[in-house]
């Protein structure tokens, strides 16, 4: 038996196939877009190494796009066929549990529940750490997330190897969970230790956008552009943090700038591609720029496109904005009805998602979007103390808040809306979008 540099044993005779998973297992913590590049490494050293076959099973069902999931099926074989041929430790046997509890059973808190086991069983095991978080992050669960990583982190030495990106995440949980100033402090610290860290300078960023640092915010990005390209993905979504800065300071042109240069210069197939371009559009009509048809169609015709998939409701609220934006009522009407069916199906990973919040949710959107804002406030007024169960960060599910103080004054429920947006003022920083939204609210009760 060999072992990673953390002291976590792999059942190889491969050295190489060793070096390869370790250097898949720091892409995987700092959100590098070369991940595959180096499980396919471990696997063709070693094609029976366990852990590399239940990561990128795993990884599979993480990019939450359909296409994807047979993957995920076929990496739980090999990895099962594996373990009958060498035998396994048990850790390899807990992380294929959590492959097979989503894979084969549409479970992704039983998956998440197998790792936290790992974890406990090891504080140190960052794989089984960094997916625990992924899976309870997409679950909205971020008392879990934050729970987890505390139990372990009395674990971590200052001589771990990659501890720096530990810290990362459990900065992003701390600040998921209210502790933006220590959540600061050790995001701040993990960067310093891992400046490729793009997980940990993202719970930074996290901090400064709920505060309002906008400033602060854009020249911590800029300190993190080095890594961002290798971030792909991720760090697209970086840049959108960025975007969401000048918004707040008022500067929609570099925002706008930014969607087309650094956000959505290529099709957004990606599911969290298309989070960041559609809440982006969003935010920018919000605030006075038109963004023509043009954007809308090229996300709606995604979002046509995939409506029967089984993905995240936390996606498919992006997809329900996109179509009823771009005026695509049939379609979007069929995307409902998919939404509708789903939560109905006990197969599905995410209906009771859909049943409790994620169906009427999405029927309070697309009446927002189809202009009739009354409707919408009735439908999205009750669900905002259940949204956190969509997943998502904080700052993403912010904009559903914002289509709800937006439908108030276009139905002239200016007193409602005078309340949210002091509500909000109570735990965020105000910017150019609520000081616009407060102008018409002075504007109709003069």
């Amino acid at each position: 038996m060999l072992h990673d540099a953390r002291g976590v044993g792999l059942r190889t005779k491969h050295a190489g196939a060793v070096e390869a998973l370790e250097a898949a297992t720091l892409s995987l913590l700092g959100h590098r877009a070369d991940l595959g590049v180096h499980l396919g490494r471990a696997l063709s050293a070693d094609a029976g190494l366990v852990p590399a076959q239940a990561l990128a099973g795993l990884g599979a069902l993480i990019a939450v796009r359909q296409e994807l999931e047979p993957q995920g099926a076929y990496h739980l074989a090999a990895a099962r066929a594996a373990l009958l041929k060498r035998g396994g430790s048990a850790r390899d046997r807990g992380l294929v549990a959590a492959l097979a509890a989503w894979a084969e059973h549409s479970d992704m808190a039983g998956a998440a529940e197998h790792l936290r086991l790992l974890v406990r069983a090891n504080p140190c095991d960052a794989m089984a750490i960094k997916l625990e978080h992924a899976i309870r992050f997409m679950l909205g669960d971020a008392a879990g997330m934050r729970a987890s990583l505390e139990a372990a982190a009395p674990a971590w030495g200052a001589d771990l190897p990659g501890r720096g990106y530990l810290l990362g995440l459990r900065a992003f949980a701390l600040e998921e969970t209210g502790d933006g100033a220590l959540a600061e402090r050790l995001g701040r610290e993990a960067v310093a230790l891992e400046p490729a860290d793009l997980w940990g300078g993202h719970a930074v960023a996290h901090v400064f956008e709920g505060d309002g640092r906008a400033r602060e915010g854009l020249a911590w990005i800029d300190g993190l552009a080095l890594h961002i390209a290798e971030g792909g993905g991720f760090g697209r979504h970086l840049m959108w943090h960025a975007a969401l800065f000048h918004l707040h300071l008022g500067d929609a042109d570099a925002a706008l700038a930014l969607l087309d240069q650094r956000i959505h210069d290529q099709p957004a197939e990606d599911a969290r591609d298309f989070a960041n371009a559609a809440s982006l559009m969003w935010r920018l009509e919000a605030q006075g720029v038109l963004v023509g048809q043009k954007r809308w169609d090229r996300l709606a015709d995604i979002a046509a496109r995939r409506a029967p998939e089984r993905g995240l409701a936390f996606i498919d609220l992006h997809h329900v904005l996109a179509l009823g934006a771009a005026g695509r009522r049939e379609e979007l009407a069929v995307k409902l009805a998919a939404m509708r069916h789903r939560a109905q199906d006990i197969g599905d990973a995410q209906f009771h998602v859909l049943e409790d919040c994620g169906v009427p949710a999405a029927e309070g959107l697309a009446q927002a979007m189809l202009g009739q804002p009354g409707a919408a406030v009735d439908l999205l007024l009750p669900l905002r103390g259940r949204m956190r169960g969509l997943g998502g960060s904080i700052a993403q599910r912010d904009v559903f808040e914002r289509v709800l103080v937006q439908a108030c004054l276009e139905s002239g429920r200016i007193g409602l809306a005078a309340d949210l947006i002091e509500d909000r003022a109570a735990v965020r920083a105000l910017g150019a979008w609520e000081a616009r939204c407060l102008a018409l609210v002075e504007r109709q009760t003069a």
